[in-house]
């Protein structure tokens, strides 16, 4: 009877300390995790602000025919290399007569967290980035005009980004540097 006194009294324990809850260690680690999670949501929320601007003002300079200087508004998205990058492809058109073909647009799929392997040459930017996203842009319906109006072959194509973006000094995201690629299918599931 001692026994089954005993074994009773062992099951009660361990019952009382399982409705107990969680310590203040699971309690601290499971708000540190909220915390960082809370944290990296809004950084990717932030990303995709930074990624929608840049793509919505990329897609205006290119039916424009670029720009021989950057608008104002684009250093609100770039930085950097990619900045240096951006200026000279917009300068290329609007020397060239290039424009995208009007009443079209180029589609974007995603953006999500790129979590893929580290891209060759880009270890720096990998190391400094805050965060690394990815996306794809449909241009197989939105042509590239040479300056007589005619459709550049090859301009209709599907590009794979990964975009790696940091903080300004001014306080923004901004992307600092990019890696891209020509693919068939898009890699990215949005």
């Amino acid at each position: 009877m001692r026994a089954g006194a005993i074994a009773l009294a062992a099951v009660m324990m361990s019952s009382m300390v399982a409705c107990s809850g969680p310590s203040a260690s699971e309690k601290a680690s499971a708000s540190f995790h909220n915390s960082v999670s809370a944290a990296r949501d809004a950084l990717f929320e932030e990303a995709k602000a930074t990624n929608q601007g840049f793509f919505d003002l990329q897609e205006s300079l290119g039916l424009q025919g670029g720009a021989e200087e950057l608008p104002a508004q684009m250093h609100r998205y770039v930085m950097g290399n990619a900045a240096k990058y951006v200026a000279d492809l917009n300068a290329q058109l609007k020397e060239s007569g290039e424009r995208t073909e009007p009443d079209t647009h180029a589609e974007m799929v995603g953006p999500v967290l790129y979590e893929g392997e580290k891209k060759s040459g880009a270890e720096e930017a990998d190391s400094r980035a805050e965060i690394v996203i990815e996306r794809c842009v449909d241009a197989r319906k939105s042509p590239r005009l040479d300056s007589r109006g005619e459709p550049i072959p090859g301009s209709t194509n599907l590009v794979h980004h990964i975009l790696y973006m940091d903080h300004d000094s001014d306080g923004e995201l901004k992307i600092f540097e990019a890696w891209s690629q020509e693919v068939t299918t898009c890699p990215v599931n949005a």
